[in-house]
């Protein structure tokens, strides 16, 4: 292992299962008002300040290997369009059709196992107005009714990308005052090192799913902040694959780098550092604020991003990547298996289940604050990131 955070993570980690505790007692206790979860002027704001101008992850560009491939790759307000050109740029476009403003394509109509759609042209099924995959309007039937319309004025509206590694983000458009357009590569503050270290580039989508659950969207990304729940709600699944709350966290501006420990990792100190392995030894996890966790499998990738949909609702999309197609009737059946275990096992009937049985209680009374403990750090760095755009100051602090 060469890579500096990680390596240095690795002597945090290794001086925590050797007991040193002195970067657990550094964490400070906290608490959170519960409304934070189910408030709908909460919601609004976040909105506002945090998704209409941060970019978002929309996708992988694995999905799209061939022109024409096309992702329906829905924001909570805006209906996009992501489409390989037949140059091999992916662009992205409001799927709006510029007449009437009619939906061009919709999921499930022509999608393939990875929900992605096929295309030579999108046509409005209203009237039938066609643009080419880059965005141009080619067709207008009986054009002449339209007198004076220019077509280069009415392409679709196109939605500023950035892809860095592979991964796709869509980048807000600055407002008539200026605000809201962001520069990628300082947001990132340096975290597409990492997606290169783990050869986010070269991956292939193995599988996608995408799903609705009733729970706020940060109750789920408080799960993937902290290691504290992962020997116990997951015991019957990958719990007993790691050790308990061993885990170390970086903050990188808004963002957070977790490495969390392996049974494995207590063989790490009969080795020479070069050997520590940082797929089989522990598992890195990253967040990309506000709303796309990264996990780093031994063998394969998670990227699930969370699109709130009101308060109680979010729609989590899951793209499995693994290293490359297979290349075997065997390893296939092996990443089945993978994706069947993370997404259905872990995901959806552990994690996400969870999440929706705390929404249940959040708006009850039962707790007008929620208690953090010291495992839970990365929690308190993720609110504090939002509370930073939002203007507001909910964390309390706790007697250590």
């Amino acid at each position: 292992m060469e890579y500096a955070p990680h390596l240095a993570q690795f002597r945090r980690l290794l001086a925590m299962v050797r007991g040193d505790r002195a970067e657990f007692a550094a964490a400070q206790p906290f608490e959170l008002p519960a409304d934070i979860y189910w408030r709908p002027e909460r919601f609004s704001a976040e909105m506002e300040a945090v998704f209409r101008r941060l970019p978002q992850v929309l996708g992988h560009a694995a999905l799209l290997p061939k022109p024409g491939d096309t992702l329906v790759a829905d924001l909570p307000d805006r209906p996009l369009l992501l489409v390989r050109g037949r140059d091999g740029e992916i662009r992205g476009f409001l799927n709006v059709c510029r007449h009437r403003g009619t939906r061009l394509c919709n999921r499930g109509e022509r999608d393939n196992a990875l929900g992605v759609q096929r295309h030579s042209g999108f046509t409005c099924p209203y009237h039938h107005w066609t643009y080419d995959l880059d965005g141009r309007l080619k067709h207008v039937p009986l054009a002449d009714s339209f007198p004076g319309l220019d077509p280069a004025t009415r392409g679709l509206t196109p939605v500023p990308l950035a892809v860095r590694e592979g991964v796709i983000f869509g980048i807000p458009q600055a407002d008539a005052a200026g605000a809201g357009a962001t520069d990628i590569d300082g947001f990132l503050q340096g975290l597409d090192a990492d997606l290169a270290v783990f050869g986010f580039a070269g991956l292939h989508a193995y599988a996608r799913a995408v799903t609705r659950r009733r729970t706020n969207w940060k109750l789920v990304i408080d799960a993937f902040l902290e290691s504290y729940h992962v020997v116990r709600l997951h015991r019957n699944t990958v719990g007993p694959f790691f050790l308990d709350a061993m885990a170390v966290m970086d903050c990188i501006g808004p963002h957070t780098r977790s490495a969390v420990a392996r049974q494995e990792f207590g063989t790490i100190a009969g080795l020479p550092e070069a050997q520590w392995n940082d797929r089989l030894h522990a598992s890195f996890a990253y967040l990309l604020f506000p709303n796309t966790v990264l996990v780093i499998h031994p063998d394969y990738v998670s990227i699930l991003t969370l699109f709130p949909l009101a308060a109680d609702e979010t729609e989590i999309c899951h793209v499995m990547l693994t290293p490359h197609a297979p290349r075997d009737e065997r390893e296939d059946a092996h990443w089945q298996r993978s994706f069947r275990m993370i997404e259905g096992g872990v995901f959806q009937a552990e994690d996400l289940q969870v999440a929706e049985q705390a929404q249940i209680g959040m708006a009850s009374g039962a707790n007008r604050t929620l208690v953090y403990g010291r495992h839970e750090a990365g929690i308190r760095h993720f609110h504090a990131a939002l509370d930073a755009r939002l203007g507001t100051t909910g964390i309390i602090d706790r007697p250590g």
